[in-house]
């Protein structure tokens, strides 16, 4: 008999890094039958796979949101070996994303079949329901809101004060990153706008997503340009290229995922994502590109194709 074949979604991926039972959105039994699913993976008893390059990309952002760095200069590992050595780093957090780079390189690559900026695709119809999903005023409820002109106008002060904050041989440093330095820029733009510098709790949350952004914006100017201070409509020009970039919800990750699993026909897409089975749940029977795509959790995995018994 042929192993079953599960795509795995970045939420799948998260679940198993951030520790059974550990993560606050899951429920237990997901958490605990997560690890069956590995458990028989690793066994050969089942397939997991997933986009190498989607899945790259989620993990690329998902770091990025949380103010590390993974760039052209360095491997995963390597960057969260620098981040590591800002005293403001949690160790604990560094752990998860080292428990997720672990799982992801034993998961089996799909081929890249599918380019998402390609039209006339067959699922191409697909892409703006999808995408709808995220436009409505029911948000996911783990999304935070962001005021895009407020991140602007934070990044415009940290640029204004680059010159006070970088020694010339820090800012010709392109291989590496001073997020100590970095930092020194953020807490000094934010205290200039009157804006608290907490790394913890939901605020925390915002905040380290913007010191990601700030770290992009340093590590592109550094490359662009070689005397401080920037100019400022090239500042202005870098600030738009890192928001285009990496202020993606990354929950719409799902929608290349999804696209993806459709494309290498795959019947099961694992996720942990209970918004979005609901979310999908709507739309699947307009959407006959959906019909035979089975959006399941864990548990749900788990009975379906009853795991303990696979051979």
């Amino acid at each position: 008999m042929d192993r079953p074949v599960i795509y795995l979604d970045f939420s799948s991926l998260n679940t198993l890094a951030m520790g059974f039972g550990a993560v606050q959105r899951i429920k237990n039994e997901d958490s605990d039958n997560i690890k069956k699913i590995w458990k028989a993976f690793k066994n050969e008893k089942l397939k997991l796979v997933t986009s190498g390059r989607d899945m790259k990309m989620d993990i690329i952002m998902c770091l990025n949101n949380q103010g590390c760095c993974i760039t052209d200069m360095l491997t995963p590992k390597e960057a969260i070996e620098e981040f590591e050595r800002w005293d403001k780093s949690d160790k604990e957090q560094t752990k998860y994303w080292r428990r997720m780079i672990f799982y992801f390189e034993q998961i089996d690559f799909l081929p890249e079949i599918y380019e998402h900026e390609d039209h006339g695709h067959p699922l191409d119809d697909l892409i703006s329901p999808l995408s709808d999903m995220y436009g409505s005023t029911e948000k996911p409820p783990h999304v935070i809101s962001f005021n895009e002109g407020e991140i602007k106008d934070i990044l415009r002060e940290c640029i204004r004060i680059f010159e006070y904050v970088f020694p010339e041989t820090k800012w010709h440093d392109l291989r590496h990153i001073d997020y100590s330095l970095n930092w020194k820029a953020m807490e000094l733009a934010l205290t200039n706008l009157n804006i608290d510098s907490v790394l913890s709790g939901e605020r925390g949350e915002r905040i380290r997503r913007l010191f990601g952004l700030l770290n992009r914006v340093i590590g592109l100017s550094k490359k662009s340009s070689r005397k401080l201070p920037l100019d400022k409509s090239h500042g202005e020009f870098i600030i738009d290229m890192v928001i285009k970039k990496y202020f993606q919800p990354l929950e719409k990750s799902c929608i290349k995922h999804i696209l993806n699993c459709l494309s290498h026909k795959i019947e099961f897409f694992l996720t942990t994502d209970y918004w979005l089975i609901d979310k999908i749940s709507r739309i699947k029977d307009f959407k006959p590109s959906l019909k035979n795509l089975d959006i399941i959790t864990p548990s749900q995995l788990v009975e379906k194709i009853d795991v303990d018994k696979l051979s």
